[in-house]
């Protein structure tokens, strides 16, 4: 299982947009996608029509074990763990766990048989969930709104995803996928050249559009394939899964996408 997170300091950047059609596209080139809400806000689970059971990401940080019973299927063909406002009280509770940077990778270890890809949706901070987020995944994927202050941004981000690299996981990767962008305005395409000058070979080819489809999708449970099958973002996204899915068989090759995790045995894949 390949997994990653999508980190930013700010909110309204795509990110919960990516997280919901990149898995989506992943699903639709066949690809086993769980989606991990580690937002107390859950707008991932809002997004993906999920409702909230009684084990939630609140409870695999606590107790690992609970991981299997913890997924159900969502939107798009995808299995998802879904979040609450319990959430919160969870990370405070971290400090006094053990390994509580590893709790998050330790409960998706319990489950990295039964899928290919765990895409996490983090909140929109730098605290305990990006620092559990960045040690369970194999990539951090910054989605960069394409306007000015969201390129600023990106110096904060990349500290934190070098500081994990330092610590807890050396083989995490960084990559960037420019999201809401307009090709009409030469800002966007400013932002966009100046973040691939900066960031050679981190950021993706593939550009997300700034779409009202993509804006319109979460408010009906469905990802844009769903929605808006035939859509500009519907397109790029299943672009984007096909460049993901083209770079990951590479560094599988390779064995650079190894993580350490022993894999253990799963006997189902949870309805």
């Amino acid at each position: 299982m390949i997994t990653y997170a999508m980190i930013s300091q700010k909110g309204g950047v795509g990110k919960t947009t990516t997280t919901v059609n990149l898995g989506a596209a992943l699903a639709a080139a066949g690809r086993r996608v769980l989606l991990v809400d580690l937002d107390p806000q859950g707008s991932l689970t809002a997004a993906v029509g999920a409702r909230v059971g009684a084990y939630t990401t609140a409870e695999i940080l606590r107790d690992p074990s609970c991981t299997l019973a913890a997924i159900h299927r969502c939107a798009g063909g995808m299995q998802v763990i879904t979040a609450s406002a319990t959430l919160a009280s969870a990370f405070l509770d971290l400090s006094e766990m053990a390994s509580p940077a590893q709790r998050l990778a330790m409960a998706l270890g319990t489950v990295q048989t039964c899928f290919d890809y765990a895409l996490i949706d983090c909140p929109p901070s730098l605290g305990h969930a990006t620092t559990n987020a960045l040690t369970a995944a194999q990539v951090a994927l910054i989605p960069l709104q394409c306007e000015f202050l969201s390129l600023r941004g990106l110096v904060d981000v990349q500290e934190i995803a070098a500081a994990i690299q330092e610590s807890t996981n050396p083989n995490l990767r960084v990559r960037v996928v420019g999201t809401m962008y307009d090709k009409r305005t030469l800002h966007a395409r400013d932002v966009l050249n100046e973040a691939r000058t900066a960031l050679p070979g981190l950021v993706y080819e593939t550009v997300i559009p700034r779409t009202v489809r993509l804006a319109e999708a979460p408010a009906t449970g469905q990802t844009i394939l769903e929605y808006a099958p035939d859509s500009n973002g519907a397109f790029a996204y299943q672009a984007l899964a096909q460049e993901v899915m083209m770079e990951d068989s590479t560094y599988a090759a390779t064995g650079r996408h190894s993580c350490g995790h022993a894999e253990p045995a799963c006997a189902r894949q949870a309805a």
